[in-house]
């Protein structure tokens, strides 16, 4: 790696696991990280959820809202310490206060300083002689900010108002425009918002008087008319079915005694009584007879008395001049033909966010001074002290302070990660399973695509459902790096304990595996292992098969005796099969012959014809594991995790060891030589006296097999042996 021919900043870096990354250990190293190339840092980007790490940190930093802290948000947060902290270097202590000395007198956007705003918000809460400004200070919203005062933040809550029709139509306001959060927690409008408003409204205004001056026939009862227009739209399909079905009646005859039967089973329930209001609404508004007016006095549905009052009041006085008894369909088309030209030009209003109000509610609102007393309190809003905005601002410096220098640790490099009793922020918690405890977890969103990715990082991980043990039943994802002790016992549906950061405990269980080497020891063993399982499979296999041969030809047996005893009298010995056997014994005692002449010729390099067995059948295992574990690195797992990492992050054997960890006794412990319940000692004897057995046996084949005259020729051989030490007489 090239280095600079200068630079006035000087960098110090740290090698762990082959991972070249700089130190992060002075407040100048913060400040001049502009100055140190992208492609050093260890981490470009990290996601805003799912790490060991406040979240409203991450959230404030992340600027575009995309999920995720890039490089240039780090950058500019750097920036933000440059101008606003006067003594930038209590960032590289631990604490969640800021004292007053270390705030600039730059101004922030909103036109107070840091030092100024602090002071002003310990003004607030009574601690004039506070020396520093913390955390909590400016997280009491409900105490710096209520609803109902003025606090500079450019917003105005309707609860800001004391003029009640004012307060109503703020409220109207936010309820077509969907207003603004305002800093203590509720919706406000702004300026822009209620000149929108009240421009909209007017325009509404502007088109209805229009309306009356140009069409008099749509405002045919002058400023009442849009009041007398929303009774007749409630009562006129009620009313055209009153004569609906008085024509139905003059029509049929019988067409009354149906209609009838209809109202008397809405008219009563199923066990007899009344029916509620809302039920007798939709019996007709009046008993219906052929040729009949619609009575407008008491004999009308108790359902639409009200309504029908209104018509009165609104319609039928205005139009006749008079009160009526009764109107007639003729005079309730002509009352029908009247509101035609109002209807479809109430229809034709123009359509935007105010409307919806109506335009009784617009004319009133218009009508009124409350455009004026709104105007009067946005105008103390505005010009205010913001001191609501400078609090956020605050409150940014403040985590800042706490976090940042903790989140370069973990991104510019991965120092808290290489640290001995540290933790980076992306380890989740310990898993214990399977003997051993497992520090090395990552939360997981999706096991499936976490997964894919993931198996290029060349570790053994197990992927975990948990579920928190209390009432809430929570439920999380991990993968957990195995990196120490065998991997024989952990299986699919194993079950372990999960502690997360916060000491909380979780039920965890394996749902999946990505298989990696784990140890050189291990790795070893592996090929021996597989063979002695292939072979338990097939012994276990075969006994299977023969057990039920037999208890087949048992069922035969007991079903039909007398059939099973003449099978077996008529079978006869196969001489063709005696002879299979006899080629074939003769040709695994051949193989078994030379591999032990082969070997036995070895003479006095037998040990090293045993190690040269031993590295043929360990030795690739060995080798794959070997480069498996150096090439091992949790970059993809990062990567799988929503992170952006620059560069390989290795976990050398050391720490692989150290971050899973297998159980150690205490220290004096004391541990009983003898166990009661211990299995019998391997047969060491036995096994020797079976082995010398087998290889004189083998060995008498083998020299039976060589010789031309077969067994004859062989005791012919050792008699002419013996009589070498014959003493001769």
């Amino acid at each position: 790696m090239k280095k600079q021919q200068s630079q006035e900043h000087i960098w110090h870096f740290v090698q762990n696991g082959g991972l070249i990354q700089p130190q992060i250990s002075t407040i100048q190293d913060v400040l001049n990280l502009e100055n140190l190339d992208p492609k050093m840092w260890t981490a470009l980007a990290c996601p805003v959820s799912g790490l060991e790490f406040s979240e409203e940190t991450l959230n404030l930093l992340d600027k575009d809202k995309n999920g995720r802290v890039r490089v240039p948000e780090i950058l500019s947060v750097v920036e933000f310490i440059k101008k606003y902290f006067s003594k930038p270097e209590i960032l590289m202590n631990e604490g969640d206060s800021i004292p007053l000395d270390a705030l600039s007198e730059t101004l922030f956007d909103c036109g107070h300083s840091p030092l100024e705003s602090a002071k002003a918000v310990l003004q607030i809460l009574g601690k004039n002689d506070a020396q520093e400004i913390c955390y909590q200070d400016v997280s009491t919203s409900d105490k710096l900010f209520t609803p109902d005062t003025i606090n500079g933040d450019g917003i105005l809550p309707a609860e800001c108002i004391k003029d009640e029709f004012a307060s109503s139509v703020v409220k109207d306001i936010i309820a077509c425009t969907g207003g603004m959060d305002e800093i203590s927690g509720v919706k406000g409008i702004n300026r822009a918002q209620k000149d929108d408003f009240f421009a909209k409204a007017k325009e509404l205004k502007e088109w209805r008087k229009t309306a009356v001056q140009e069409d008099p026939k749509i405002f045919f009862l002058k400023d009442n008319t849009d009041s007398a227009a929303k009774v007749f739209t409630k009562v006129q399909d009620k009313i055209n079915d009153f004569y609906l079905r008085c024509s139905l009646i003059n029509y049929d005859s019988d067409a009354k005694e149906i209609l009838t039967a209809q109202n008397q089973k809405m008219f009563l329930t199923e066990e007899g009584a009344v029916c509620s209001k809302e039920n007798l609404a939709l019996l007709p508004i009046a008993l219906c007879e052929a040729g009949k007016s619609l009575p407008l006095d008491s004999s009308i549905n108790p359902a639409w008395e009200s309504e029908i009052k209104e018509f009165k009041e609104q319609i039928i006085k205005p139009l006749f001049e008079k009160e009526i008894a009764s109107l007639s369909e003729t005079n309730w088309r002509k009352i029908e033909a009247l509101f035609v030209p109002y209807l479809n030009w109430y229809k034709a209003m123009p359509e935007n966010s105010v409307s919806g109000l109506g335009l009784d509610r617009i004319n009133e609102i218009l009508n009124s001074d409350a455009e004026k007393i709104i105007d009067e309190y946005l105008e103390k809003e505005e010009n205010h002290p913001p001191i609501a905005l400078a609090s956020v601002e605050l409150k940014k410096m403040i985590l800042i302070r706490r976090d940042f220098v903790k989140l370069l640790k973990n991104f510019v490099s991965f120092s808290d990660f290489y640290t001995p009793g540290q933790k980076a922020i992306f380890q989740a918690g310990t898993l214990f399973i399977d003997g051993r405890s497992c520090d090395l977890c990552f939360k997981v969103l999706d096991i499936a695509k976490h997964g894919t990715m993931a198996a290029l990082s060349q570790c053994f991980l197990v992927y975990c459902d948990c579920v928190k043990k209390d009432k809430s039943g929570e439920k999380m994802q991990i993968a957990a790096l195995i990196s120490n002790g065998t991997t024989d016992n952990l299986l699919i549906g194993r079950n372990g304990i999960f502690y997360d950061r916060q000491g909380n405990d979780w039920d965890a269980t394996i749902v999946k595996i990505v298989d990696n080497p784990v140890s050189i020891k291990q790795a070893f063993w592996a090929p021996y292992k597989k063979i002695m399982r292939l072979i338990q499979e097939k012994i276990a296999k075969s006994t299977t098969s023969a057990e039920s041969k037999v208890f087949d030809s048992m069922a035969k047996v007991v079903e039909n005796p007398s059939e099973a005893a003449n099978g077996l009298s008529s079978k006869k010995t196969d001489v063709g099969t005696i002879a299979a056997i006899s080629v074939a014994f003769t040709g695994i005692a051949t193989v078994v012959g030379g591999i032990m002449e082969a070997f036995l010729g070895l003479g006095k390099w037998i040990p090293l014809g045993i190690i040269g067995i031993v590295l043929i059948i360990s030795l690739p295992s060995v080798l794959i594991a070997w480069r498996k574990l150096k090439q091992r690195n949790i970059a993809p797992i990062l990567d799988a995790s929503g992170w952006a990492i620059n560069g390989n992050v290795r976990i050398p054997t050391l720490l692989g060891d150290s971050l899973t960890k297998l159980p150690v006794y205490p220290v004096k412990s004391f541990l009983p030589t003898k166990d009661p319940y211990a299995s019998k000692k391997f047969p060491t004897k036995r096994v020797i006296l079976c082995v010398v057995l087998a290889a004189i046996i083998i060995t008498g084949v083998v020299i039976i097999v060589k010789n031309p005259d077969g067994i004859g020729g062989v005791w012919e051989s050792i008699k002419n042996f013996g009589r070498k030490f014959v003493i001769k007489k």
